[in-house]
């Protein structure tokens, strides 16, 4: 026991010779980092900022921010302490905020970058510290942790483009609103200047080939169809496992993502794949009418409500949070990250408060936001940064629905920032809301659907297909495989739709079936001649059926053993996949695409009949090589030349029934040209 306290002692003396007196670190943190030491050296230069270093405990301020319609309001705010090392090479300033209703809402969801400032004791100006950007869960008061102005400062490329403003703080915007001033303090600021998801692992890429990996080629190309939303997302998201600690932890405040969504359930879907990232689905819908005329002319401005808008037009969704600081066209927001992906192009623009929900777990800003003003640009920890004027293109996508058994069709039209994250997710969102806008799915139905998405100058890719009872899920997952695998390319840069449009028949009923025998009217055939048979089914609360078959011999199949094999899509891919391996081991983003198609080219409502044949070749790359002798096709196998595949060639047909068909059989035959015995096969229907 005593050699632990020594130990402990040690430990405690070289911690306590380490940091100065007061608890401020020294200016060595900063000249270890180049980027904070510019930003250090900003700061230090101008009469806006305080670095935190020269704050003490009791020291009082305000910060700036809206809690209704586009008006910045006053609260207040006292220091409380400031913890360094908070993070490497970050420090963190807590404070106790006041008035605005704070003391009984406590810290709200959507104050993220509200800027605060305090008096510098050197020449007494109010000069900004920070913005909101922490808190703690399912606390009782209005405490918080700011995020120094130097950390937000030190957002890449933020100082470089900017010369320190020289000025009084913006204590009142020069332009937009007025800045309300708070009831406690009673002055005003001063004027100044501005279902299943497959595994693919996060990169996809093979650190030895330099071409796309294994597991990432057997996801993308699974046949089934999947969820493909989080597709390449990282697995501590897409896991979904939250830290759980019954200690306190200061974290980043949650973003509130306002959805117009009137579905519980995409609600649900939502929260449990954002929250991990700190991002909390709200259901919100637009600005009224004479809210939105009044506030048409709200713009970015310190203290003022911001949204990073990920849909537009006949729906919205978008993160609210508060604008921290105006440079010039530069706008700085949140004190902490969104999706934390570094660059980033998403448009942003005003965000309009309709209230502030107040709650004992999570009280947050309701808000809508107002258009679109620029681009964020850097998405970082300590907040995010954007230009005001650069609008990023965004991808309009078309949902057309044709409800078969009302009569009835409807469109709906949107657009769709360009993420690799938040594209695929709001393409698998927008479907689902659009076919539930007005009522739910018959319990029994039938979904007829057609996805078109062009990629520009890398082609288009459609996809066709019908399920029965599934909801919308085959249609989201053959819309979202494509634009997942084309924004998380390996084998190049990503490549975003230029446009997309999903089409949607729907109607009342069922037609699943499963396949369960084949057989054949004869054993013996000659080359030449048709083989037939019945494959029996079993249709889902129906007695079993069968379905004729037809199938055509080529004149020149060798004599032997064969098997015909009749089966649902997902079954036949796969098999021609492992006949066909080069075709499926792409080097280029146009033959990752071309695979992709590939993998959704058959239909649900169709039998395969595949009959493997005694030939093949070998592949080098995509190159065949069909007709190679066996001495030099073993030549070249040997020699372990890479990218070097051996390939069989099967028949295949496709025969449509009326059934969504699930399942697989075989029957074995043999090819005589002479035989032996007469031939004796079952009459059948010709048509």
């Amino acid at each position: 026991m005593n050699r632990r306290i020594l130990v402990l002692g040690c430990l405690l003396g070289l911690i306590s010779s380490t940091v100065p007196a007061g608890g401020q670190v020294s200016a060595g943190k900063d000249a270890a980092d180049d980027v904070l030491a510019a930003a250090r050296k900003f700061v230090d230069a101008s009469d806006r900022y305080l670095h935190h270093s020269k704050l003490q405990r009791g020291m009082k301020g305000y910060g700036l921010t809206v809690m209704s319609g586009t008006e910045v309001v006053r609260f207040d705010a006292e220091i409380m302490s400031v913890m360094t090392n908070w993070g490497p090479h970050q420090d963190v300033i807590l404070a106790r905020l006041s008035s605005q209703g704070l003391e009984k809402s406590s810290i709200v969801a959507g104050m993220s970058g509200s800027p605060v400032f305090v008096k510098d004791p050197a020449d007494g100006k109010d000069k900004m510290i920070g913005a909101v950007a922490y808190g703690w869960s399912f606390q009782k008061e209005p405490l918080c942790g700011i995020q120094p102005i130097t950390q937000m400062l030190a957002v890449e490329g933020v100082v470089p483009r900017a010369s320190p403003p020289q000025s009084a703080p913006a204590t009142k915007p020069a332009t937009g609103p007025a800045i309300k001033s708070s009831t406690r303090s009673g002055t005003r600021p001063a004027k100044g200047s501005t279902s299943a998801t497959p595994a693919a692992g996060e990169a996809g890429l093979d650190a030895l080939s330099g071409q796309a990996s294994p597991e990432y080629l057997a996801a993308i190309l699974d046949p089934r169809k999947l969820d493909f939303t989080t597709f390449g997302w990282p697995k501590r998201l897409t896991e979904n496992l939250e830290a759980r600690s019954d200690s306190p932890r200061l974290v980043p405040l949650v973003t509130p993502l306002m959805v117009s969504t009137r579905s519980p359930r995409a609600l649900a879907e939502l929260g449990k794949l954002l929250e991990p990232l700190g991002i909390v689905p709200v259901q919100a819908g637009g600005v009224g009418v004479a809210e939105a005329e009044a506030a048409k002319n709200a713009k970015l401005i310190p203290g003022g409500g911001i949204a990073v808008v990920l849909v537009t037009g006949d729906a919205f969704a978008g993160g609210v949070g508060t604008v921290t600081e105006v440079m010039g066209d530069r706008v700085l927001a949140f004190g902490h990250p969104l999706f934390g992906e570094g660059e980033s192009e998403v448009p942003i623009g005003p965000a309009y408060i309709h209230t502030v929900v107040s709650s004992t777990m999570r009280s947050m800003k309701l808000g809508s936001p107002l258009g679109v003003a620029g681009s964020l640009e850097r998405d970082e920890g300590t907040g995010i940064a954007g230009r005001i004027g650069r609008k990023p293109s965004m991808i309009p996508v078309t949902v057309n629905i044709d409800w078969k058994d009302r009569n009835r069709k409807e469109t709906y039209k949107y657009q769709v920032c360009r993420h690799r994250r938040f594209t695929p997710l709001m393409g698998r969102v927008l479907i689902g809301d659009s076919v539930g806008a007005w009522h739910d799915l018959p319990e029994q139905h039938i979904v007829q659907h057609s996805v078109d998405v062009d990629f520009g100058k890398l082609g288009r890719y459609q996809a066709s297909n019908v399920s029965s009872n599934e909801d919308v899920v085959a249609a989201s997952s053959d819309l979202t495989r494509a634009i997942s695998a084309m924004v998380t390319n390996p084998l190049g840069e990503p490549v975003y739709p230029q446009s997309i449009q999903v089409d949607l028949t729907i109607q009342k009923g069922q037609s699943l079936a499963a396949l369960l025998d084949l057989k054949l009217d004869g054993v013996i055939y000659r080359p030449g001649e048709t083989l037939t048979g019945v494959v029996t089914i079993r249709p889902l609360r129906k007695e079993r059926t069968t379905v004729p078959i037809r199938f055509k011999l080529p004149d020149d199949l060798p004599e032997g053993k064969y098997s015909l094999t009749v089966c649902d899509w997902p079954s036949a891919f796969l098999m021609h996949v492992a006949e066909n391996p080069q075709r499926f081991n792409p080097r280029t983003t146009e033959q990752l695409l071309d695979a992709v198609q590939q993998t959704v080219r058959g239909r649900f409502d169709h039998l395969y009949l595949r009959l493997p044949l005694r030939q093949g070749g070998l592949a080098l790359g995509q190159g065949e090589l069909p007709d190679l002798p066996d001495s030099k096709a073993h030549i070249i196998a040997e020699a372990g030349k890479l990218d070097t595949f051996r390939f069989s060639r099967t028949l295949e047909e496709a025969v449509k029934v009326d059934y969504l068909i699930s399942g697989s059989a075989i029957a074995n035959f043999e090819v005589q040209r002479q035989p032996n015995q007469t031939i004796l096969h079952e009459q059948r229907d010709q048509k």
